[in-house]
Formats: structure tokens, C-alpha cells, sequence
């Protein structure tokens, strides 16, 4: 595994020659999403996009966890396993081929102990929350590895629905740790100077393994339906953008209505 990973830097540096790099910083919290409560359920992810002009490579920090508005103390019963999981994504973002863009990426996806939880517990120290770390340590899922191909599939909508729509896709990932086919609509449209972004999907979920990880093997949900709102703007020379996902939860046991935010900063070096 080392050696696969020191060998797909080695071909993303081959790559730099001549582009114009660029970097991303992202989170996604569902703590945060602005409409709807919810506390350390599903989501919690940073990371960070390294770019030129076709290329990316990308490192995602990230925790799934049980419900912690039920799940609060070691006499209550977990909904699905606690993980930490850390992902590194190397690919293509701009693979342009007659009327259709691709994107397409390969996965190296870990779970095991890399502190991530303790930067959670800082958090919820700074912010006068209950800390945590002690009681998901007892549905923490075991250490495993996987890989997978992903990727999307887009084109602009065709001319007769597209005064509704603005592009039309399919996203779609076959990994050791899950595969899903996910098609997707999207309108956009600019104001002043800003982009706003709406975007309808149906994610077709053929296995999970993070979601049916051991200790508590929860069921995983195989058609999750999701809206999504963004809006994107330049300001000081940077890229900003907010978008707000909801959908269904992952698991089968939970029909309640699931928030993520996403908040990224982009800057062309």
C-alpha cells in the first residue's frame, strides 16, 4: 500500500509540467447545516485539494458515528459503528469528450486510530459539549483498507428542457468498500456575482461496508433521495462556496430528514 501511494505522487508531480496549480480546504459538518439539529451523526469531514489543470489529489479526514443524540452514554444502544477514516483520492477533474465532461479518481480509503477523534473532542471542549471519545470507543469499527474507481459523468441538458435544467449526470463509484450508481439533475444560474447551484439526485446504493462495519453491522439504506442548494463567489482573490445537502440517512433504522453542510475555500497559487 505504501508503495502505491509514494507511486501515484510520483505520477501527479509528472503531471505539474506547465499547469496552473490550484488548492482547496473544505469541511462538511452535519452539526451545522442552519435548518435542522442534529449532533455528530454521519458526518464530519476535512480535507484538502491539491490541483493543476486536470488533475487532482486530494486527503479527507473524516468520523461516522452513531446518532449522539440518543447514543449518549455506554447504557444506550448504538445505531451504526463509530469510525475514523482517512481517504486519499488521486484523478482526472476535466476529461472533456464530444458533449460530455468526466471526472474519474481512484480511492485508498483506511479506517483505524489516527486522532481524528481527539480533534473532535477539542472541539466539543472549546464549544462546552460532552466528550465523546470514551463512549464510541466501545462501537469502534476495526481497522481495514479498501480501494475503488469513481467518478461523473456530465453534460449540459439538452436544448428542449433547458430553460428547467442546466446539466444532466451520473456519478458512480465500484470500490472494495461500497458501490453506488447516483444520477443527477442540476440547474444554475448567475446573479451579479454570484453562482447559485440547485441540484436533484437518487443515490443507488449496491453495499456499504462502512455503514454494515462491525461491531454493529447496521443495515444500509440502497435508494437515498437528496436536494441540494450552493451558492459559489470570488472575494479577495479567493473562491468561496456553501452548499447545504439533504437527504435521507445512510442506514435503514433512521427515516428522519439528514443535513450536511459543505464549506470550502479555493485559490489558484
Amino acid at each position: 500500500m505504501r508503495f502505491l501511494i509514494i507511486f501515484i505522487f510520483l505520477i501527479f508531480n509528472a503531471s505539474l509540467s506547465g499547469a496552473q496549480p490550484g488548492i482547496t480546504a473544505y469541511f462538511q459538518n452535519d452539526s451545522v447545516n442552519g435548518f435542522i439539529i442534529s449532533d455528530a451523526y454521519e458526518t464530519h469531514n476535512m480535507g484538502i485539494i491539491y490541483s493543476n489543470d486536470d488533475n487532482f489529489l486530494s486527503l479527507d479526514l473524516g468520523i461516522v458515528s452513531p446518532d449522539m443524540h440518543t447514543y449518549k452514554n455506554q447504557f444506550r444502544v448504538a445505531n451504526r459503528s463509530f469510525g475514523e477514516i482517512v481517504t486519499l483520492s488521486f484523478g482526472s477533474k476535466n476529461d472533456q469528450r464530444d458533449n460530455f465532461e468526466h471526472k474519474y479518481f481512484v480511492n485508498i480509503r483506511s479506517t483505524g486510530q489516527f486522532g481524528i477523534d481527539e480533534m473532535q473532542d477539542f472541539m466539543h471542549r472549546i464549544l462546552g459539549l460532552q466528550p465523546v471519545n470514551q463512549v464510541n470507543d466501545l462501537v469502534r469499527m476495526p481497522a481495514k483498507t479498501w480501494i475503488g474507481l469513481g467518478g461523473e459523468v456530465r453534460r449540459d441538458a439538452p436544448k428542449n428542457i433547458s430553460s428547467y435544467l442546466s446539466e444532466i449526470g451520473v456519478n458512480y463509484y465500484f470500490g472494495t468498500d461500497r458501490a453506488e450508481i447516483s444520477p443527477f439533475l442540476v440547474k444554475s444560474f448567475n446573479l451579479e456575482n454570484f453562482n447559485f447551484i440547485g441540484e436533484l439526485g437518487l443515490k443507488s446504493i449496491f453495499f456499504d461496508e462502512v455503514v454494515t462495519a462491525e461491531p454493529i453491522i447496521a443495515d444500509y439504506r440502497s435508494l437515498i433521495p437528496y436536494a441540494e442548494f450552493g451558492v459559489t463567489f470570488e472575494y479577495l482573490g479567493f473562491e468561496w462556496f456553501f452548499k447545504d445537502r439533504f437527504s435521507l440517512p445512510t442506514i435503514t433504522s433512521d427515516d428522519s430528514l439528514y443535513g450536511v453542510l459543505s464549506a470550502g475555500i479555493s485559490y489558484r497559487l
